[in-house]
């Protein structure tokens, strides 16, 4: 797995550059490469146990084609943590951010009460 393939849709060259910039140079390379090694459902469930409900509102958005956290897993995740589930994400992979902002917005809009 690397930065490009973490979004369903390609990356535009500036967003490559802010999620690549936090991996590169003599702390950030080693720290990714010991990332990647963990991407392994192992890891997850040693630590699935010590996830408890969030002391406030959470509500999960999770694309549909993400090849990090495959949906399922997510969706069992989220339910740990929150009373409110998970929100599917079409056509989006691990940077819904990225392939849909406007999923992220609209999740946000109906969270805030009407006036």
């Amino acid at each position: 797995m690397d930065v490009p393939s973490t979004g369903h849709h390609p990356l535009s060259n500036e967003a490559l550059e802010i999620y690549s910039a936090p991996w590169t140079g003599p702390i950030g390379q080693p720290a990714f490469y010991r990332q990647i090694a963990q991407m392994n459902q192992k890891y997850t469930d040693e630590v699935q146990s010590l996830y408890g409900r969030m002391d406030c509102p959470v509500t999960v958005l999770l694309g549909e084609c993400d090849e990090c956290i495959p949906y399922d897993k997510g969706q069992q995740l989220a339910e740990l943590i929150s009373t409110n589930g998970c929100i599917p994400v079409p056509d989006a992979g691990h940077l819904v951010q990225e392939d849909h902002t406007e999923a992220i917005v609209s999740a946000v809009l109906k969270q805030i009460p009407p006036r």
